[in-house]
C-alpha cells in the first residue's frame, strides 16, 4: 500500500509515487517544468553574466578607445599647438629677417649712395650695372680723375693726358660717367667735351644727359636738376647754371666757358694724323679756341689713343719738354707692359679681362708693327724705328772716299716762324761700288733769299753733277733768287733737275733710299753734328714731328733711281783704263776735308 502523495506545484493527486520526483514534492511534470524554468533562468542568468561581461568589456574597451582617442587628440592637438607655435615663431622670424634686411637693404643703398658721390667708380658701376667690367686700370683712372677734379676745385689749373688703347673702356668712363658725376658734384660748374667730330661729340651729349635723367641718378645727386628749358644736345644746363657743351676741334665754342675741358681723341684716324695741315689745325683749334675758354683755375683732361709724335698730347709733350709749355701730368696705359709696373709684371695684359694676352698678339700681328706701336702701345715712334730701323744705319768716321760723283736733293718749305718746316739741303757722294755715302746736310728756317744762298754755298762747296728739287710752287718762288745767285757766284754748272711730283706719299716717296739702305748701300757720317737730328727723324718717320731730312734724302734716291753709271773720273795715270778700275785704285788715297760745322769743307 502506498502513500498518496500530492504535487505542491500542481495539487496534483497520486498514490504512484512514481509520478513525483523525489522528496521535491512536485509532479514530475511539475518538476521537468521547474528544472526546465531553472535552465531557462539559468541560462537566462548565464546569458544575462555574458552580456554584463560583455557589455563591461565593451564598455572598457570603449573606455579605453576613448581615453586613446582623447589621448591621440590632445597629442594632436599638442603636436598642431606646437606646429602652429614653430609657424608663429617662423612667421616672426621671418618678419624680423625681411624688417633686418629691409634695414640692411636701406643701409646699403645709402652706402651706395654716399660711395658713389664720393668716388667715381662706384658711381659707373651704379648708373651701369650689368654692362661694365672694371679692371686695376679703370680703377686707377677713376682715382686720377677724382684728384684733377679736387685741384680743379683748388683752382690748380690741373692738366691730364691719359693715352690708352682702343676699345678698353676709356671714353666711357672719362667722356661719359665723368661728366655725369662732376656735374652732379659741382652743378653750378660748366664742361667742354670735345672730340674729333661734332657729332661725335653730340652722342657724348645725349649719353651724359641721359644719365643725369635716370632715377639711380637723381638719389645719389638729388640737388642736381637739368634745366627744363635747355636740355638740347648741342649744349644744355643745370637748374643752378652750370651746363655741357659738346664741341669738335674743327668747330668754334664762342661765347662758352669751362672749368672743366675734355678732349677726347681729337685724332679721327691715321690719315688725319699723318697730315701735317690736319695736325697743325688741331693746335691751332687747341690754343686759340679751346684753351680760350678755361675759367680761372680750370683743368684740361686730354684722353685719347696715339696716333703720331706730333698729335696734339705729342705736341704739347714737346712743348712742355722744350720748355715753352705748361706742365702735364702724362700717365700712358700700353696695352701690353714693356716693363714691369704697380699692378702688373712686364708682358702682362692691360685688361685681361677683355683682352687677354692671346688676343693681343693677334692684334699685334694683323695690324703691324707700325699701328701696334702707335695705338697699342702709346709710343707712334718706336725705339728702334719702324719705317728705317737701327740696323739699316751704317756709319763712317774720318773722310768718306776721295774720289766719288756727288749729287744733291733739296725739300723746300719759305717761313722762318717756329711753326714752319725746315729746308734741307742732302749732298752725297757715289762711289765706284755705288754706295752712296751722305757728307753734308743743310737744315734751317729762311727765307726765299737765303735758301738760294744754301743752295749755291753747298753747290760751291762739292760741285754736284746735279741737283734736286720737287718741282712746284715753292721752287718756281725760289726760282728768281737762285738764278740771281748763280749769275753772281758764276756757278753756271749747277744743274737743277726737276724730281716728278707724282709720289705724294712719303713713304713711296722714301722707299728707294729705304731699299738701299737695306742693302746695306748708305754710310753716314757718325760725328756730323747734324747727324743726331737726322737718325732721330728716320727713327720717327712716318709718326715723327719733323721729317724734312728724311724728304730731302728720299728725294736724293729718286734722283739716283734711273741714273746711269757714272761717267769716268779722270785720273792722271795715262795706263789706267776704265773708270771703275781707276776707281779701284783711288779708294785708298784719303781726301782733304774735315768735319765741320755740320759739313766737310775743303782746305
Amino acid at each position: 500500500m502506498s502513500d498518496e502523495r500530492t504535487c505542491k506545484i500542481c495539487g496534483h493527486t497520486s498514490t504512484d509515487y512514481r509520478q513525483f520526483s523525489g522528496k521535491t514534492g512536485m509532479c514530475v511534470p511539475c518538476k521537468a517544468g521547474q528544472d526546465k524554468e531553472k535552465l531557462k533562468a539559468a541560462a537566462a542568468k548565464r546569458r544575462s553574466t555574458k552580456d554584463t561581461a560583455a557589455a563591461r568589456k565593451a564598455a572598457s574597451a570603449k573606455a579605453r578607445a576613448s581615453r586613446r582617442a582623447s589621448a591621440t587628440a590632445k597629442r594632436k592637438a599638442e603636436k598642431q599647438a606646437a606646429v602652429d607655435a614653430a609657424k608663429a615663431d617662423r612667421a616672426a622670424n621671418r618678419q624680423v629677417k625681411q624688417s633686418n634686411l629691409r634695414i640692411n637693404i636701406a643701409k646699403r643703398e645709402l652706402a651706395i649712395r654716399h660711395l658713389s658721390r664720393q668716388h667715381l667708380l662706384p658711381f659707373v658701376l651704379r648708373m651701369e650695372p650689368d654692362d661694365y667690367l672694371p679692371g686695376w686700370v679703370h680703377k686707377d683712372i677713376c682715382a686720377r680723375l677724382e684728384q684733377f677734379e679736387k685741384d680743379i676745385l683748388d683752382k690748380k689749373s690741373p692738366r691730364l693726358m691719359l693715352q690708352m688703347p682702343p676699345r678698353h673702356g676709356k671714353s666711357q668712363l672719362a667722356s661719359v660717367n665723368f661728366p655725369a658725376w662732376y656735374l652732379g658734384r659741382n652743378p653750378k660748374h660748366e664742361i667742354i667735351s670735345a672730340t674729333y667730330a661734332g657729332s661725335l661729340a653730340k652722342e657724348f651729349s645725349k649719353k651724359v644727359r641721359g644719365l643725369m635723367r635716370e632715377p639711380r641718378y637723381k638719389q645719389v645727386f638729388p640737388k642736381c636738376h637739368l634745366n627744363k628749358d635747355s636740355q638740347n644736345i648741342d649744349g644744355w644746363h643745370t637748374t643752378v647754371g652750370g651746363g655741357y657743351v659738346p664741341a669738335g676741334t674743327d668747330g668754334g665754342i664762342t661765347g662758352k666757358g669751362a672749368h672743366c675741358l675734355i678732349i677726347d681723341d681729337p685724332v679721327k684716324n691715321a690719315e688725319e694724323a699723318e697730315s701735317a695741315t690736319q695736325r697743325a689745325s688741331v693746335q691751332a683749334w687747341y690754343s686759340s679756341t679751346a684753351y680760350t675758354r678755361l675759367s680761372p683755375g680750370g683743368g684740361v683732361l686730354i684722353i685719347q689713343t696715339r696716333w703720331h709724335d706730333d698729335d696734339l698730347s705729342g705736341w704739347l709733350e714737346n712743348k712742355m719738354h722744350a720748355g715753352d709749355g705748361e706742365d702735364w701730368e702724362i700717365v700712358r696705359y700700353p696695352a701690353v707692359a714693356l716693363k714691369n709696373e704697380r699692378y702688373r709684371k712686364k708682358g702682362e695684359a692691360l685688361h685681361p679681362e677683355r683682352y687677354p694676352a692671346p688676343a693681343l698678339n693677334r692684334i699685334e700681328r694683323a695690324v703691324g708693327p707700325r699701328v701696334w706701336d702707335a695705338l697699342y702701345q702709346q709710343h707712334p715712334v718706336a725705339e728702334d724705328g719702324t719705317y728705317f730701323t737701327k740696323d739699316m744705319m751704317h756709319y763712317y768716321t774720318g773722310s768718306p772716299p776721295a774720289r766719288m760723283h756727288y749729287y744733291a736733293a733739296w725739300d723746300f718749305a719759305i717761313g722762318k716762324l717756329d711753326r714752319n718746316d725746315y729746308t734741307v739741303g742732302v749732298t752725297v757722294g757715289v762711289d765706284m761700288e755705288d754706295n752712296i755715302w751722305v757728307v753734308d746736310c743743310r737744315r734751317g728756317r729762311w727765307d726765299s733769299f737765303e735758301i738760294a744762298e744754301q743752295v749755291v754755298d753747298m753747290h760751291k762747296e762739292f760741285n754736284a753733277q746735279l741737283t734736286g728739287v720737287e718741282r712746284g710752287q715753292l721752287s718756281m718762288a725760289i726760282g728768281p733768287y737762285l738764278d740771281k745767285r748763280i749769275q753772281e757766284e758764276k756757278q753756271y754748272h749747277l744743274a737743277l733737275k726737276d724730281l716728278p711730283p707724282g709720289k705724294r706719299d712719303k713713304e713711296s716717296r722714301a722707299r728707294v733710299i729705304q731699299g738701299r739702305m737695306r742693302q746695306g748701300k748708305v754710310f753716314f757720317p757718325r760725328n756730323a753734328l747734324w747727324m743726331t737730328e737726322m737718325k732721330e727723324e728716320m727713327m720717327k718717320f712716318p709718326l715723327g714731328q719733323h721729317d724734312d731730312m728724311v724728304d730731302a734724302l728720299a728725294y736724293v734716291g729718286l734722283l739716283l733711281q734711273d741714273m746711269s753709271p757714272p761717267p769716268e773720273l779722270k785720273d792722271p795715270d795715262p795706263y789706267a783704263k776704265g773708270w771703275r778700275k781707276r776707281m779701284k785704285t783711288q779708294l785708298t788715297v784719303p781726301r782733304a776735308g774735315i768735319a765741320h760745322g755740320g759739313s766737310f769743307m775743303r782746305r
